[in-house]
């Protein structure tokens, strides 16, 4: 699990990334690869952003406030990671986006 702190969002324009996210335990995560990660922040009540989870070759969308994907499997499991939000509308009124946080289940990389 990886925590980040508490991220303001101010604009529909241009994403704002979170700290990087890093396994808690390096050594753990050495020689082995993700499968599913888990994700959560928590918007103030009433907002609605757009949010990714990115490394460093891209980002997948993440639909809500939690949940789980698959879209990382395989990457090495103590590759960076960093959200990224930006407003959905530019009517919007800034949100602070707090309990930003990564659950990463990782296994060891398969050899023949």
């Amino acid at each position: 699990m990886a925590t980040a702190p508490s991220l303001p969002v101010v604009t529909a324009d241009r994403p704002m990334s979170s700290a990087v996210l890093l396994p808690p335990s390096p050594e753990l995560a050495s020689g082995q690869v993700m499968g599913r990660v888990g994700w959560q922040f928590q918007p103030p009540a009433g907002s609605v952003v757009n949010a990714w989870l990115c490394h460093p070759g891209g980002c997948t969308r993440l639909p809500a406030s939690r949940g789980q994907t698959d879209d990382l499997a395989g990457l090495p499991a103590d590759t960076p990671l960093h959200f990224q939000f930006s407003l959905q509308d530019r009517r919007q009124r800034a949100a602070t986006l707090q309990g930003l946080q990564v659950i990463v289940n990782h296994q060891s990389l398969q050899r023949p």
